[in-house]
């Protein structure tokens, strides 16, 4: 290589040099500005008393027993609805019950709080298999809790359940038991701009 080029090829690294020296040492002027935010999600809780609406002993065809509880939102938002799932053991006293089950035959009204008016009537074993099918009575439209059940407010829920007496035989039954449990499971409804 003769100088000419390796004059002209350190005069380019030079050059190269000082651009990027003087273009890393640029300076302006900047500011920054901060945005902070909090994001707190609310509670659902429904709260149920008694917790413990029917214990009864001695049933036989015919009785029936009307029992009240309340369902009351304790939460910070507004409860849209409120399924009611059902799920229960039965305890066959003599093994003779075979393919007849204990639950077809107590049958489940929800009544107005007065106890006047049916809103809904089902067998135990109906109200078992529409839960098992996802279909679990909306309890908040029985009961027309304007659609939903605000913070703080609570309502009456009132049942009666029949032993049904068929007028035939049913010494099958005598002596069996009914675990009965019923899951209140309460939702939020829909979103809404805050």
């Amino acid at each position: 290589m003769n100088l000419k080029k390796r004059f002209a090829l350190t005069l380019a690294s030079v050059g190269l040099g000082a651009a990027l020296v003087s273009g890393g040492t640029f300076a302006y002027f900047s500011d920054t500005a901060v945005v902070n935010n909090t994001f707190a999600t609310g509670t659902l809780d429904l709260s149920v008393n008694p917790t413990v609406a029917f214990d009864v002993a001695n049933l036989k065809p015919g009785d029936y027993m009307v029992r009240y509880f309340e369902i009351t939102n304790s939460g910070t938002l507004d409860i849209q609805d409120v399924l009611m799932k059902t799920t229960y053991t039965i305890e066959d006293a003599k093994g003779d019950n075979g393919s007849e089950d204990f639950a077809n035959y107590l049958n489940v009204e929800f009544l107005t709080s007065d106890g006047q008016v049916v809103l809904l009537n089902q067998s135990l074993a109906k109200l078992k298999q529409l839960s098992d099918s996802g279909k679990a009575p909306d309890i908040s439209s029985l009961y027309g809790f304007m659609k939903h059940l605000p913070v703080g407010d609570s309502d009456v829920i009132c049942m009666k359940i029949v032993f049904t007496d068929t007028g035939l035989d049913q010494n099958i039954f005598q002596g069996d038991k009914v675990n009965l449990k019923w899951t209140l499971e309460a939702h939020q409804g829909k979103g809404v701009a805050k």
